[in-house]
C-alpha cells in the first residue's frame, strides 16, 4: 500500500497526499521520505503541472519523523551525513524550480512536517483547537534536522527562533499567522485544498525571500552582515542555556551553533552547517537517551502497555474522591477536567468546597490568560459535586481515597465507604508510604483493592504509581490503569512494599544530602551540585517541603532501618528537636523562609556541622545519584517494580531524575556498568555498605556487552 497519493487535476494541479499505511499519523523516515520525494520529482519533471498542493488524507498534516528509526539508527555519521544533504537537496529544489509549492494544514504539523511546509512558497493553515505547528524535536533530545533552524532564522529572526526551537513551542493558526509562519488560514469548513490551487493559479513566478539577492535575516542590521549587532543576543543565549542544562544537553548547545554559524551564510551553506552539528547530535548517548525514556519509555506507558491482557476497556462516569485537602482537590480537578463527574467528599462541606475552590482556582489562572472560556469553567465546576455524605458515593465506578496518612483513619474511611458502593467497584488508596496489603486488611474485597499514588502538585505532575497489594486481582489493575489513562496520566505498574518505588527511591536522595551536610560539606555545595548534575531541586530544599517531622515519623515506623538510616535519624532528631528546624511549613528548616521574601539557606550550618574542605563536586554528584541508581535496582531484584523502563518511566517523572542520562537505571549503561561498578567499589570503602552493589548486578555487569547492561542502545 503506497504512503504517498499523486494525482493532477484537469487544470494542471498536482496533489501530494500523504497517507502513511497502517499509521494514525504520518511519520517521516526514509521509506516514506523516498516515496515523497518521488511524487515531487515527478510533479517538478511533469510539464502539464503547473504547481503542486502537498497535503494530507489523515486528520493531522504530518507528526514529524519516526523516532524509534533515529534511535535504532546503526549506520555511520557520514552515511547519516550523506543522507540529511540529500533531503536538503531535494527540499531546495522544490524551492528553486519555478513551480508553486503549497502546504494544506490541515492538523498539526510538527517536527519534519513543520520543516516540509517551510519548504513550500505558500502555507495556508485550519484554525481550530488542536491544529498547531512547531518546531519540537528539542523535546526529545535532538533539533530540527530537514532545515528547520535555518528557515525559522529567515523568518523570524534569531531572537524567537532560538525561543520557540529550545521551548519546542507549537503554535496556533493565529500565532502562526502573526509570526509569518504561514500565509494563510481558514476554517475547518473551508475546502483547503481549492484554497491551496486558487493561490497557485493567480502566480507567475514564485521564490523563497532567502533566495532574493539583498536578503536580510529579520533582526540584523542592514548593510553590516547578517550576524552583526546581535553576537550579544547568542552570547547571552549561550550563558542562559549553560545555566539551565549545566552543559549536560548537547542538542541545546548544537543548535544554538547552528543557528548562530549558519546565519552568516548563503542557505545552502546554512543547511550544511545544520546537518553537521544535527549528526554530531544524534551520535550522542544523551539524545538517545532522552529519544529512548521521553518518547518510547512515557510514550508506551501513558498508552497504558502495562495494562494485563484480556480485560475490556473499563468505563467510567462518576468517580468518589475522599478528602478534599491539597491531593484530593487535586485528583478531582483532573477527574473532571477528563469529562468525568466527581463526588469530592470531605467531613464537611466546607472543607469539600474549598477542594472544589482548587479547580476553580487554576481555571481562573487559564481564563485571564485567554487559555479557556467562561463556559468551559463553568462546565468543568459543575462536574465537582461536594459533599460531606457518604450516601453520596453509592452511584461512583471507582473510589480514590487521598485522606491524611494515618492508617486507623484510612481503615475507617474504607469500611464506612464499601457499606454504600457497588460489590464491583474498584477502591484505590493515594497513600505515599503505607503498604497497600496492609490497608487492603480493613477492606470486604481486597482483591478490589489498590493504590493510586499520585504526586503533588497532581495537575502538573504526570505519573501516577498504580500499586498492586497481595490480593489485587488482575481485573482490578486493568481497571485502574484505565482510570489513569483516562485521565491523561502516566501509570507504572509497582509491587507493594514500604514507600513503593519513588518514595523509597527518592528518600536516599534526601538521605544522602543531609548526611553530607552532617559531613560538614556546606550546603549550598550540595544544593548547587544537585542542580549542576540534573535534579530539578537539591535534597536539603525538598526535605524542607516534605517537613523533618514526618521524615522522622515515617523512619520510625521502619523497623528494617540500615545502620547508616539509625543514625541519619539521630542527626535530624538533633536537628529538629535542639534547633527547631523542621521545613518550609514553619518557616525554618534548612533554609530560612522570610515573609515576602526569597529564601535562603540557614547561615547557622557551619556552626552545627563544621565546614571540612575535604570534599570534592564530582563525588558529592555521584552519591546523590548513585544512592538513588543502587536503591532502584534493589527495587527491580525484588519484584517492587517489573522492568528497567519503569523505574526509568518512574524516576524522570516522580523523581526529576536527570533525563539526558535515561533514568534511573539507564544511569548505568550510560556511565558505563564497568566503570559504574568501580566508582560505586570507591564509595563503599569511603561511606559504607549502602554503596555496595547486590551480587546479581554484579553478575550482570560481568556477563555485559558493549558496557551495558539494560538496553542495547
Amino acid at each position: 500500500m503506497e504512503h504517498i497519493k499523486f494525482n493532477i487535476d484537469n487544470d494542471g494541479i498536482a496533489f501530494i497526499t500523504w497517507d502513511v499505511a497502517n499509521s494514525p499519523v504520518n511519520i517521516m523516515n526514509e521509506t516514506t521520505m523516498a516515496a515523497f520525494f518521488a511524487r515531487v520529482d515527478e510533479a517538478i519533471n511533469n510539464d502539464t503541472v503547473k504547481g503542486v498542493v502537498i497535503n494530507s488524507a489523515k486528520n493531522d498534516f504530518i507528526a514529524g519523523g519516526d523516532l524509534k528509526w533515529f534511535l535504532n539508527y546503526d549506520k555511520s555519521k557520514e552515511d547519516c551525513f550523506n543522507l540529511l544533504m540529500d533531503t536538503h537537496k531535494k527540499m531546495r529544489q522544490m524551492e528553486t524550480c519555478g513551480k508553486p509549492f503549497v502546504a494544506a494544514i490541515n492538523g498539526l504539523a510538527l517536527g519534519g512536517g513543520c520543516e516540509l511546509a517551510l519548504a513550500c512558497h505558500h502555507r495556508i493553515m485550519v484554525e481550530a483547537p488542536k491544529t498547531k505547528m512547531g518546531l519540537v524535536e528539542c523535546s526529545v533530545g535532538l533539533f530540527p534536522g530537514a532545515g528547520g533552524t535555518q528557515r525559522f532564522l529567515r523568518i523570524l529572526g534569531p531572537q524567537k527562533t532560538i525561543e520557540y526551537i529550545t521551548q519546542s513551542k507549537k503554535l496556533t493558526a493565529g500565532q502562526a499567522l502573526k509570526n509569518k509562519l504561514v500565509d494563510q488560514v481558514c476554517t475547518p469548513e473551508d475546502d483547503i485544498n481549492a484554497l491551496a490551487k486558487a493561490w497557485i493559479l493567480k502566480q507567475e513566478e514564485v521564490g523563497q525571500p532567502w533566495d532574493q539577492k539583498r536578503f536580510q535575516i529579520p533582526g540584523t542590521p542592514v548593510g553590516v552582515g547578517q550576524v552583526s549587532g546581535v553576537t550579544e543576543f547568542f552570547s547571552v543565549s549561550n550563558a542562559m542555556a549553560y545555566k539551565t542544562t549545566h552543559g549536560n544537553m548537547p542538542h541545546i548547545k548544537n543548535v544554538l551553533s547552528a543557528i548562530y554559524h549558519g546565519a552568516s551564510c548563503h542557505i545552502d551553506r546554512a543547511l550544511e552547517v545544520e546537518s553537521r552539528y544535527f549528526v554530531d547530535t544524534l551520535f550522542t548517548k544523551e539524545t538517545k537517551n532522552i529519544i529512548r525514556s521521553s518518547f518510547v519509555f512515557i510514550g508506551d506507558a501513558s498508552k497504558g502497555k502495562a495494562k494485563p491482557k484480556g480485560y475490556e476497556k473499563a468505563t467510567y462516569k462518576k468517580i468518589g474522591v475522599l478528602g478534599a485537602g491539597m491531593m484530593g482537590a487535586g485528583i478531582a480537578y483532573v477527574t473532571a477536567k477528563a469529562g468525568l463527574d466527581v463526588v469530592l467528599k470531605d467531613v464537611s462541606v466546607a472543607g469539600a468546597e474549598r477542594g472544589k475552590g482548587y479547580a476553580q482556582q487554576i481555571e481562573a489562572k487559564k481564563l485571564a490568560k485567554g487559555r479557556t472560556t467562561t463556559e468551559k469553567v463553568e462546565a468543568l465546576l459543575h462536574k465537582i459535586q461536594p459533599t460531606d455524605q457518604v450516601e453520596d458515593l453509592k452511584d461512583c465506578d471507582l473510589i480514590i481515597e487521598a485522606v491524611f496518612e494515618n492508617e486507623k483513619l484510612k481503615n475507617t474511611v474504607t469500611q464506612e465507604t464499601e457499606a454504600v458502593i457497588r460489590e464491583e467497584v474498584v477502591y484505590a488508596s493515594n497513600t505515599s508510604t503505607i503498604p497497600i496489603t496492609t490497608l487492603a486488611k480493613a477492606s470486604s474485597k481486597p482483591d478490589k483493592y489498590i493504590g493510586l499514588h499520585f504526586f503533588s502538585p497532581v495537575d502538573k505532575m504526570p505519573l501516577v504509581e498504580v500499586i498492586v497489594g497481595k490480593e489485587t486481582s488482575d481485573e482490578t489493575l486493568a481497571a485502574a490503569i484505565d482510570y489513569v489513562t483516562k485521565i491523561r496520566k502516566v501509570p507504572i505498574v509497582v509491587n507493594d512494599g514500604r514507600g513503593f518505588f519513588t518514595s523509597r527511591v527518592f528518600g536516599k536522595f534526601v538521605n544522602e544530602g543531609i548526611s553530607m551536610l552532617a559531613e560538614g560539606i556546606p550546603p549550598a555545595v550540595i544544593e548547587n551540585v544537585a542542580k549542576k548534575i540534573g535534579m530539578p531541586v537539591g535534597p536539603l530544599a525538598i526535605s524542607d517541603e516534605v517537613n523533618m517531622k514526618l521524615m522522622l515519623d515515617i523512619m520510625g515506623e521502619d523497623p528494617n532501618l540500615s545502620e547508616f538510616e539509625k543514625g541519619l535519624e539521630k542527626t535530624i532528631a538533633k536537628i529538629v528537636s535542639e534547633f527547631g528546624r523542621t521545613g518550609k511549613k514553619e518557616g525554618k528548616g534548612f533554609y530560612e523562609y522570610p515573609e515576602g521574601g526569597k529564601k535562603y539557606i540557614w547561615k547557622e550550618w557551619a556552626n552545627i556541622f563544621p565546614v571540612s574542605l575535604d570534599y570534592n563536586e564530582e563525588e558529592v554528584g555521584k552519591r546523590l545519584l548513585f544512592a538513588m541508581v543502587i536503591d532502584s535496582y534493589k527495587c527491580l531484584d525484588a519484584g517492587v517494580i517489573k522492568a528497567p523502563q519503569d523505574a526509568d518511566v518512574g524516576s524522570i517523572l516522580g523523581l526529576g531524575f536527570p533525563i539526558y542520562t535515561g533514568g534511573v537505571l539507564s544511569y548505568v549503561d550510560y556511565l558505563g556498568a564497568k566503570e559504574f561498578e568501580s566508582y560505586s567499589e570507591r564509595l563503599a570503602q569511603k561511606y559504607g555498605e549502602r554503596f555496595e552493589l547486590p551480587q546479581s548486578l554484579k553478575e550482570r555487569i560481568q556477563k555485559s556487552e558493549n558496557n551495558r547492561i539494560f538496553y542495547k542502545n
